[in-house]
């Protein structure tokens, strides 16, 4: 039977500072936790890159928000900063600029067969015309049966990049395939959701029942007193700060509406989680330090709410922390729904990343006595 989940299980080779990962059991709900700097956060950008079918975007995006860009020339032989590709792999070595290794990189679930492959490969056909050794290369993104290559010259070419009528060139550019769609997926950062975020999920849930459960789950920190939620602005004739959408609430103890970020950092941290999985159905949903401004006396809560928005939605969702709260809490409610949730706690085994998997019963006595599992 193939199962309904669409990472089963995890394995990980060759990515960033991960050697060698294997998770083999990820439940409905999993939960990762470990040191700081361990490799918890490195996990979620592999699962964001394999449910993206290894789109070229999701590669730029995670090395914008770690800023990882490397010195270039235009046409002009003018510097400039390109995104650095090499550092999304384990083998990648800063320090010697002559290292012509192949990089490559593996993210799949044993179960399923869109195995995602990624390298950095030699491109023979441009060998000749570039001298700059990272222009004769060529990015090849393979996904089951599919592979795609794309010279990595055109992706630094940001008037290609850019233009809307590229699809002719792009065709006779780079080898084409049909890729696999993408999986639907949400990311949640440590930090707290921007307003441009809060607008594009609000407004797919705006006037629905999944209004409701969104005012319902942040009823958990505001209380009772919290009757609606509204997103508003968008006045262009007004300077920027002003017309940007931003929420508002209406408490029953409010003549007006008042700015939704007076409630708090915990009730906007709440909505977060509460718009992502709204917006996640049959996708996968990703949260990193899930317990950021929440306060330890509604974690179970939340991840009741979690857990059972995930099963009936059909939500796969993986979180990392490193509080005990927030395990303590995970472990009570997983032990309350079993077969839903799991928990690892990641350490390192010389150069690989070692998983220690903590079934139901075990994470239930481990939070019992105070067994460390952080």
């Amino acid at each position: 039977m193939v199962s309904q989940l669409h990472l089963p299980s995890l394995t990980i080779r060759g990515f960033r500072g991960i050697h060698s990962l294997d998770l083999p059991n990820l439940g409905q709900v999993t939960l990762l936790t470990g040191k700081n700097g361990i490799g918890k956060t490195t996990i979620l950008e592999a699962i964001r890159i394999y449910a993206s079918r290894g789109n070229i975007q999701s590669f730029f995006d995670l090395i914008e928000n770690r800023e990882e860009w490397m010195y270039g020339n235009d046409e002009n032989r003018d510097k400039i900063l390109n995104p650095d590709f090499a550092s999304l792999f384990y083998e990648y070595d800063p320090e010697n600029e002559n290292n012509n290794k192949p990089l490559s990189m593996e993210i799949y679930a044993e179960e399923k067969p869109e195995k995602l492959i990624f390298q950095i490969v030699d491109d023979e056909d441009r060998q000749d015309l570039f001298s700059d050794n990272i222009n004769s290369k060529k990015i090849k993104i393979t996904v089951g049966e599919s592979t795609r290559e794309v010279p990595i010259n055109l992706i630094y070419d940001r008037d290609w990049f850019r233009l809307g009528n590229r699809r002719q060139k792009f065709k006779r550019d780079t080898k084409m395939a049909v890729m696999p769609d993408p999986i639907t997926l949400e990311s949640l950062d440590p930090g707290l959701i921007n307003a441009v975020d809060i607008a594009r999920l609000w407004d797919t849930v705006a006037l629905t029942k999944d209004e409701n459960f969104v005012i319902n789950a942040l009823r958990l920190v505001v209380g009772d007193s919290l009757e609606r939620l509204a997103v508003i602005g968008g006045d262009h004739s007004i300077p920027y700060r002003v017309h940007r959408r931003r929420v508002v609430a209406k408490l029953q103890s409010s003549l007006s509406p008042i700015p939704f970020k007076r409630l708090g950092d915990g009730a906007h941290r709440l909505l977060g989680i509460a718009l992502a999985l709204a917006n996640c159905q049959g996708g996968i949903l990703l949260i990193d330090e899930v317990e950021n401004g929440i306060h330890h006396s509604i974690q179970q809560e939340l991840w009741r709410m979690i857990f059972k928005v995930a099963t009936e939605s059909n939500i796969q969702v993986v979180a990392a922390t490193h509080s005990w709260d927030c395990i303590a809490s995970f472990a009570v409610v997983a032990n309350e729904t079993p077969a839903v949730g799991t928990l690892y706690r990641l350490e390192h085994s010389g150069d690989d990343l070692h998983a220690i998997h903590y079934s139901e019963e075990n994470l239930q006595v481990a939070a019992q006595q105070r067994i460390e599992v952080r």
